[in-house]
């Protein structure tokens, strides 16, 4: 029976970690996205260029040079890894799908990418001098966001800390003007944004360790982790994301280990102390006695009416100690 029960309760966890894995992967839900007009309330920023025709989904084949990255795009993250598997997969079945990407507001004849920024990485890598793009229309610049990010939920969804990392990006230059502007744009709630950017008030060091493996750190495991922070100092928590990494911690481990490290934080520490003797004519006649906490104790017995005198009025003088 104690077999099946331990059976039982590691198939629920399981099934909890699985859960929560899902959620992380899809802050915007289990349902599928679709693309809906901005929010009233968020600005809808036009692109400066003169007014001019773009024709809406249409094929291009493009030369790598008049193709630009998307200044708001939704990764942040690319793993050199994954640009040597395109490159390969490139080079031996071609292009089947081809990148998203509207017409560059500036720049005549050139484009830029919506969606597709591993392809184009993994064409350059390979030496290739084209890549197929389909063309469509872009509200303007918030538009060129949120499609990237929608494109990237549906087929695979970019980690939080490239949602955190965009996000900075788009307040920083006065896209959107706060954190609820963003959760109202993707349709997301606003405590997943606020969890998502806090990954970004970890320690520059500890945010380059889990670029290492951005997919390891969910919504829920990254807020965790910067829970842990709290309690641990920069080695330590460098430490921690590195185990993270190695083991496959789910997020209810790291919470787990967030809410031990609270425990051991509340308990009181024993405070250290020393003591001095004070001896005169090498007879003890008190104790000095300090604390770490800052406290001063101090025992002495003085026989002598004069010399009593004497030290209780240079502590007066000290301390301030009036009559």
């Amino acid at each position: 029976m104690a077999k099946t029960l331990g059976d039982e309760k590691r198939a629920v966890s399981a099934r909890f970690d699985a859960a929560d894995k899902v959620l992380s992967d899809r802050p915007e839900g289990l349902a599928r996205p679709s693309f809906r007009p901005l929010p009233e309330s968020v600005p809808k920023r036009s692109f400066s260029a003169e007014s001019g025709v773009r024709q809406k989904g249409y094929l291009v084949t493009a030369t790598m040079d008049r193709v630009h990255d998307n200044p708001l795009n939704a990764r942040h993250i690319y793993k050199p890894e994954e640009v040597r598997d395109m490159a390969a997969s490139l080079a031996t079945h071609g292009q089947m799908v081809p990148a998203t990407a509207i017409v560059h507001p500036t720049l005549p004849e050139h484009f830029l990418l919506i969606d597709g920024h591993y392809r184009k990485r993994g064409l350059a890598a390979g030496n290739q001098t084209t890549i197929e793009l389909m063309v469509v229309e872009a509200e303007g610049d918030l538009e060129l966001y949120r499609m990237s990010w929608l494109l990237n939920v549906e087929r695979n969804a970019q980690s939080p800390l490239d949602n955190a990392l965009a996000w900075r990006v788009m307040i920083d230059q006065g896209h959107v003007e706060n954190e609820g502007q963003i959760a109202e744009l993707l349709g997301i709630s606003l405590p997943t944004v606020n969890k998502t950017m806090s990954l970004l008030k970890l320690p520059s060091s500890v945010v380059e360790k889990m670029r290492e493996k951005p997919e390891k750190f969910g919504v829920f495991a990254g807020y965790e982790l910067t829970l842990a922070a709290r309690n641990l100092n920069e080695s330590e928590l460098t430490q921690l994301v590195e185990r993270i990494i190695v083991e496959d911690l789910s997020s209810r481990e790291v919470a787990a280990i967030r809410a031990k490290l609270e425990s051991a934080g509340t308990r009181k520490r024993k405070e250290s102390s020393r003591q001095y003797k004070i001896e005169l004519s090498g007879v003890q006649v008190g104790s000095l006695k300090e604390w770490d906490s800052g406290k001063v104790a101090l025992e002495v017995v003085m026989t002598d009416p004069k010399d009593r005198a004497a030290l209780v009025a240079e502590l007066r003088t000290r301390f301030g100690v009036g009559e």
